[in-house]
């Protein structure tokens, strides 16, 4: 080859005189892999450049003053290569490039003025690409995430087309604007160049080029189990995605307080529990706290109550209330209620509903209203429970609506909403109670979750018939859920010989009726039977999850929740509260969290999201065992903060 009269890099590149017209004939290859040329823009200008006589494979691309791509021609073998693009003023540089073996190349460039389309041609008024998510750095975004583009043309376009650029290859990722899921191109990494190409007979026109940074993270995503747990971050790659998944979770950053950046958008000394969640990241389908540290690393965090740090100083992400036995509530702990409790304490939007015992007692009888606040509850006298020994009905609301923060007995789950009390033992029908609750729910407006105490196909005809009692379950689908116990089939007390393959009473209808779950309860036992249990900082955990013995369970199992949960009383002592009764109002209560944050879902709509966040135990996948599996409060929670703050977004995965 002749000697190389020709730069090999951008610093070196040699001049191009374009008036109108460069042409230059040299040659590349072996050693010599580069050409690089540049040119000079006084004016906007129509610019074709060509490559052609080629004895080898060679390739063209043309780049900004800043390096950036901007077009690029690999044809195959000896195919001459092209570019044509429409430039503003100033200085671009072009690239030959060879593949490996020597070859003679003709390099013609010319410009054309375009002064007199100058301010008829079509262009970008404005371009704008970001991350979708929402969280606190909108340059970045994580991998198979989503991103919102938009923009505004001086004039109508035939189309436009979203392009990402990388390692000078570009993809086409979208045809309209709005949102884009970017799960179709999960190869998507590091850093990239986007723009948008307009497109009128048949000639294009570019916008600027945006920058983002794409974080990998398939391969670093952790997943906890439904036990209390301490997880560790790592630094394989610059987005982590960590998920505790029930009990009481620590994440372990191995790091100073001084290396996080932000906690949603916030420094840790700003942290507040009750006002930690505007910032959230919505990302395939939920939302996520969102972790940003000075190396780079981003983390979206799910079900984590602390943050450990490499001091062994703790931070608690979590809502403690104070009252005094808050830190037995292993139910809570179980179903990461706490974690929730972020997002909402309840709504007056939403309306309890008790179909079970009465809670008040005759006068001059003993016991009475404990650890609940009276004047959230709604009663007449039929709701007289002086019968009950200790209060079926009592301790059934108390794990639903006991008094929060009031440094005594335990904290409900909604701390907030109303709650009507129906005695369906002794004091009405349950066809009537339901009838009733409905009425009242629709003359205020309130979405109604019902937990039902009882059990047994006695039910199914309390009142009058089935066919009657489901039309009027089915007439409330929008606005209703009913949280039933599956029953206690294999107890001495309403023994089922049929426990093992299907549940009873009034929960067999939630395979008719989508607005109806049966409620299994689980245990925090070893197969031995025994108390399996760790405390986790103050809070008590499930070591290990079994099925109650005497739980219902089969074919139509929705979901099961802690049974053996703490409880008052109507005398106002802490009790364990055992069976499928204690299941379902911890079911109950959380729904009432999901329609706090988003009261325009309807009743199948919670019950679809408590069933696709729950922890998933035993075989895979819903069984009849577990059912869909132990609800999750937190994940219902952010399922539906999700929804009702960008629906749109939420949806682009299924849940």
């Amino acid at each position: 080859m002749s000697a190389d009269r020709v730069g090999n890099t951008m610093l070196r590149a040699k001049l191009l005189r374009l008036a109108p017209t460069a042409t230059m004939q040299e040659q590349i290859g072996g050693t010599d892999r580069f050409d690089f040329y540049r040119f000079r823009l006084k004016q906007r200008s129509s610019v074709q450049i060509g490559l052609e006589g080629l004895e080898a494979n060679a390739d063209l691309a043309l780049f900004s003053r800043r390096r950036r791509v901007l077009k690029a021609s690999r044809q195959a073998d000896l195919q001459s290569e092209a570019i044509a693009e429409t430039l503003m003023p100033g200085v671009y540089f072009l690239r030959v490039s060879a593949s490996g073996e020597n070859t003679a190349y003709q390099l013609v460039a010319a410009a054309t003025p375009q002064e007199e389309l100058a301010q008829k041609e079509l262009q970008f008024k404005r371009f704008t690409v970001a991350d979708a998510s929402g969280d606190s750095t909108a340059t970045t975004l994580f991998q198979s995430g989503a991103l919102r583009w938009s923009y505004e043309l001086s004039e109508r376009a035939d189309s436009v087309r979203l392009e990402v650029w990388q390692n000078e290859q570009a993809t086409t990722i979208a045809t309209a604007d709005g949102l884009v899921n970017l799960a179709p191109f999960s190869s998507l990494s590091g850093d990239v160049q986007v723009r948008a190409v307009a497109t009128q007979a048949g000639q294009e026109f570019t916008s600027e080029s945006i920058a983002l940074r794409i974080l990998p993270w398939l391969d670093n995503s952790i997943s906890g189990t439904s036990s209390a747990e301490t997880l560790f971050s790592n630094s394989i790659s610059s987005g982590q995605i960590i998920v505790g998944r029930g009990g009481t979770d620590t994440l372990s950053l191995d790091i100073d307080r001084a290396s996080v950046v932000s906690l949603n958008g916030q420094g840790l000394d700003l942290y507040d529990p009750f006002n930690s969640t505007a910032s959230q990241a919505i990302f395939q389908g939920t939302a996520y706290d969102h972790l940003t540290l000075v190396d780079g690393r981003e983390l979206y965090l799910q079900g984590i109550e602390a943050l450990r740090f490499a001091d062994q100083s703790i931070l608690d992400l979590q809502v403690r209330p104070n009252d005094t036995d808050s830190g037995w509530q292993w139910n809570l702990h179980a179903t990461d209620v706490n974690s929730a409790w972020r997002f909402t304490q309840g709504s007056d939007r939403v309306l309890l509903v008790s179909l079970d015992t009465g809670i008040l007692t005759a006068p001059g009888a003993s016991g009475g209203v404990m650890d609940l606040d009276s004047q959230r509850l709604l009663v007449d006298p039929s709701d007289d429970d002086n019968y009950r020994n200790n209060g079926h009905g009592h301790q059934a609301i108390s794990i639903m609506a006991a008094t929060a923060n009031n440094a005594e007995g335990i904290a409900g789950i909604n701390w907030k909403s109303q709650v009507m009390v129906s005695d369906v033992y002794y004091g009405t029908t349950l066809r009537q109670a339901i009838a009733d609750a409905l009425a009242y729910g629709r003359s205020t407006g309130q979405r109604i979750v019902f937990q039902g105490g009882i059990q047994t196909d006695y039910w199914l005809t309390h009142g009058g018939t089935r066919a009657e009692l489901e039309a009027l379950i089915a007439s409330s689908a929008d606005t209703a859920l009913f949280a039933v116990a599956a029953g206690n089939g294999g107890g001495a007390i309403a023994a089922d010989p049929n426990y093992l393959s299907s549940v009873n009473g009034l929960a067999r209808l939630e395979t008719t009726q989508a607005n109806v779950m049966s409620v299994g309860s689980v245990q925090a036992r070893n197969t031995r039977g025994i108390w399996d249990s760790t405390w986790t900082n103050g809070q008590l955990n499930a070591a290990n999850l079994r099925i109650d013995p005497s739980s219902s369970r089969g074919f139509n199992l929705t979901i099961v929740a802690p049974t053996d949960s703490p409880a008052i009383d109507k005398y106002g002592t802490r009790r364990s509260f055992t069976g499928t009764s204690a299941a379902n109002p911890n079911v109950a209560g959380i729904a009432s969290l999901v329609w706090s944050v988003n009261p325009n879902l309807t009743g199948a709509q919670v019950r679809q999201i408590l069933t696709s966040t729950a922890t998933d135990l035993g075989t895979a996948g819903r069984d009849s065992t577990f059912g869909f599996g132990l609800v999750n409060a937190d994940a219902a929670v952010r399922r539906a903060w999700a929804i009702a703050k960008d629906s749109e977004l939420a949806n682009l995965y299924p849940a």
